[in-house]
């Protein structure tokens, strides 16, 4: 492929396709856990609870949780560059700057990926 070619090849269409889609889970991930802790600590706040260190070791386990989920993600953020340069060097085409247009054009490629 060359640079004047802007046909997307099927498998570049589906890597990125699943590339963002485990960004989205990423996220999602990240803001269920993010929920259990607002939950909790609300929680905590209810006059009823008879101390306030209830539920301690679950905010500290969750805390790590969320800071191995942002860790995680910030991995598969820097595999999607990976991935992005690769591609600019496979075709010849533009990097980050233009992947939306890049996106908008590829619509029969995803369908086929």
């Amino acid at each position: 492929m060359t640079a004047t070619n802007t046909a997307v090849p099927a498998y570049m269409a589906r890597i990125r396709h699943q590339i963002r889609s485990a960004e989205a889970k990423a996220d999602e991930s990240l803001l269920a856990k993010l929920e259990v802790l607002s939950s909790i600590l609300r929680a905590r706040q209810v006059e009823d609870i008879p101390a306030p260190h209830i539920g301690q070791d679950a905010i500290v386990r969750l805390g790590r949780a969320i800071q191995s989920d942002i860790s995680s993600a910030n991995d598969v953020f820097r595999s999607h560059n990976a991935l992005n340069e690769a591609r600019v060097q496979i075709t010849g085409g533009p990097g980050h700057e233009v992947t939306l247009t890049f996106a908008e054009d590829s619509e029969p490629v995803q369908a086929a990926a």
